[in-house]
């Protein structure tokens, strides 16, 4: 393997003008992610920079060189709030034809396009859906928009498919955040993929069309992937292998066994089942040794590099164009043109800073996908620390050199997706290198017999010898990931990195490569100040910890789960049986985040359904109140309604005096709404878990 030298930062950096470029485009992007400002403010910015820049060449030659600096600084202004206007109009809240602007109060009629294929869930299936338009005052107007839809799996015969069209009279909900600790927030996440609300649909809520208006380049991507899917489960069967099979080749999840999945995480090498980088280079290698014996003419070279990115493309679009899919089609495009067209070899450094230039142009929104960080971190990765790990040891028979390089590749990529591995998942698999040493190869040789199994699949006989063979190649390699995610110390879990603390790694990592590759002293002390940085963070955090006194009442439907947290100790109230499904996750993941464990707090009391915490009260009603009024009212602090306990607010305060009324989500939507009309009436305090997310109390 063969990369650029280290030194191309430092030395030749105008040859990487994208380099320029991507830094402050995103730079600006995330700015208005997080901190939006109004555009007008952009323009006046960049209109300012503008005039700077120009005005800059009239200065006396003196003052120009001494201020060169000067419009490089205006140039960097200048593009980071290009990223901040380009996020800001990828929005599609800021358009004027977003169907959530409705000057009405009646419910209006929504023609909704199914825009993928829907997934079955537990209890339903679950789709993204295209809102077309919107009737108001009788009248058919086209709106931008899209909705998270939920379907019953009791509808029968209306099972939706790709590109139907519906019509739909019921008000889409907000997508909200359960507000639980450490929980990832699934708002944010829809917020990304420019979904804002959702919608759940029983059979008398809509009317299908009887038109199918799904673009044909998605259908035909659609019935090439049936053909893969049927093709792969008649021949290598059901079950974890034909699941693997199908994640492998078109990197299709849904019949992926958790457990396996759960293996693969275990060991670092999740990449492995999740189409990324390493399948289309893969295929851009074979695309060319196929195509090798065209002769070297223009023309013909043309044709090969229409060939090459067709497929290229193709797989992409077909196997969902994740980011780190597109990353590499991007990439290779660049590559391929400038090798088969323009005949020029380019920077790989800037190849990869204008794919992600290209990339964030056409959807800002992938800056905060984890996928495309990973993917690009990883090729950086790659590409600044290959060379040096691979000259650390000279391997004199070639299989040892292979299993180096391997090796090397494996390390460089660890070193720069650690950090942001460690804040988005809490763990670190110690096991990777052996991991990555075992299925790379392996799923190698699946993919290309995947290829030829769909080749010869018509013809039946050898098909059925080869679906065989890979099934028991899945199966090893399955078999073997999980005994190494089974060995001891194979995890290392619960490892809490701010973002503060994952940008200090990364200072870290680049004063330390400077110092050691390209022999810049203040990279040492760079690296230092950032450790020592690091470890103050970290005592705080610990400290804060030690201190910490809250009480949690978590946003968990159908269940009442409540923690009692005081400095490294919880107590917990509530249904025992949540511990026991699959939402259980939550509270530990909560826990984890606020780094406590089961243990005795001595300001805990419970007597039945009333707690007591740091002289706070809280009461639990989940049943009809007596029917006699007691002779005097019972004081608390706080009442929790949950499982729909058939009260009335006004019933409730003539049994107890209390500060706030806690809703909690195992309740109705429309008790909840009836219990909320009566407390503002009658000027209660109240706190609806459901909409606001989970209550926490800080105590301290």
């Amino acid at each position: 393997m063969e990369f650029e030298s280290t030194l191309f930062v430092v030395m030749c950096w105008k040859r990487a003008p994208f380099l320029r470029i991507i830094v402050p485009l995103v730079a600006g992007i995330i700015l208005q992610l997080y901190v939006p400002l109004y555009p007008t403010l952009y323009f006046a910015l960049a209109g300012s920079c503008i005039a700077a820049v120009l005005a800059f060449r009239y200065l006396p030659l003196q003052w120009r060189f001494t201020a060169a600096w000067l419009p490089g600084t205006f140039i960097f202004i200048l593009i980071c709030c290009c990223g901040g206007l380009l996020m800001h109009k990828a929005d599609l809240r800021h358009s004027k034809g977003f169907y959530g602007y409705s000057s009405t109060n009646d419910t209006p009629l929504y023609l909704l396009r199914i825009n993928e294929p829907p997934q079955e869930t537990l209890r339903s299936f679950k789709t993204i859906a295209q809102v077309m338009a919107v009737q108001r005052l009788s009248e058919w107007m086209p709106v931008k928009g899209y909705l998270l839809l939920y379907t019953g799996k009791d509808n029968g015969s209306q099972v939706l498919r790709y590109g139907d069209e519906l019509i739909v009279r019921k008000r889409p909900e907000s997508v909200k955040f359960n507000g639980n600790p450490g929980a990832f927030d699934y708002q944010q996440f829809l917020v990304t993929q420019q979904v804002y609300q959702q919608l759940y649909l029983r059979p008398h809520d809509f009317y299908r069309l009887p038109h199918n208006r799904g673009q044909p380049v998605q259908q035909l991507l659609l019935q090439a992937r049936e053909y893969c899917l049927s093709n792969l489960k008649k021949y290598i069967g059901n079950g974890p292998e034909a699941g693997m099979a199908e994640a492998l080749l078109i990197g299709y999840r849904q019949d992926l066994d958790r457990e396996v999945v759960r293996s693969y995480s275990n060991t670092g090498i999740v990449h492995v089942i999740a189409i990324s980088g390493m399948h289309l280079a893969l295929l851009y290698g074979t695309l060319l040794w196929l195509l090798q014996w065209l002769p070297v003419h223009r023309w013909i070279n043309i044709t090969r590099a229409v060939i090459v990115l067709l497929v290229l493309w193709g797989f992409a679009l077909l196997t969902g164009a994740s980011a780190s899919v597109l990353r590499s089609a991007v990439m290779f495009t660049g590559i391929t043109i400038g090798r088969f067209i323009l005949y020029r070899h380019s920077s790989i450094y800037n190849t990869l800073a204008a794919s992600a230039t290209m990339l964030l142009c056409f959807n800002p929104y992938l800056v905060a996908d984890a996928g495309f960080q990973l993917s690009y971190l990883a090729v950086l990765g790659i590409l600044l620390f290959y060379q040096p790990v691979y000259q650390l040891l000279q391997c004199k028979y070639r299989w040892a050199d292979w299993l180096w390089q391997m090796t090397a590749v494996s390390l460089a990529a660890q070193i720069t997706t650690t950090p942001v591995s460690l804040f988005y998942f809490h763990q670190f698999p110690n096991y990777f290198l052996p991991a990555n040493l075992l299925a790379v190869p392996l799923s190698t040789l699946i993919i290309y017999g995947e290829v030829i199994l769909l080749f010869i699949a018509p013809f039946g006989g050898a098909a059925v010898w080869l679906g065989k063979t890979l099934k028991y190649l899945i199966f090893l390699m399955n078999s073997c990931v999980g005994w190494i995610g089974e060995l001891p110390g194979a995890l290392i879990r619960n490892i809490h990195c701010s973002l503060a603390q994952t940008l200090l790694l990364y200072l870290l990592i680049a004063g330390l490569a400077l110092w050691l590759l390209v022999k810049f002293r203040p990279g040492l002390w760079t690296g230092l100040f950032c450790t020592w940085a690091f470890l103050i963070v970290r005592v705080h955090r610990i400290m804060i910890c030690r201190q910490q006194c809250s009480l949690i009442v978590y946003n968990v439907p159908a269940y009442t789960a409540i923690d009692c947290v005081k400095g490294n100790n919880v107590q917990f109230a509530g249904n025992d049986s949540v511990w026991q499904l699959p939402v259980a996750q939550q509270l530990l993941n909560a826990r984890s985040d606020l780094r406590v464990q089961t243990g005795s707090i001595a300001t805990f009391q419970r007597y039945g359904r009333f707690l007591s915490f740091q002289g706070k009260k809280l009461l639990i009603i989940d049943s009809m109140l007596p029917g006699r009024l007691p002779p005097e009212k019972f004081r608390t602090n706080y009442i929790l309604l949950t499982c729909n306990p058939p009260v009335s607010i006004q019933r409730l305060s003539d049994f107890y005096t209390f500060d706030t009324l806690i809703l909690a989500a195992s309740n109705s939507s429309w008790r909840i709404r009836k219990w909320k009309s009566e407390c503002e009436m009658m000027r209660i305090r109240y706190y609806s878990i459901g909409e606001q997310g989970a209550f926490v109390l800080k105590l301290r």
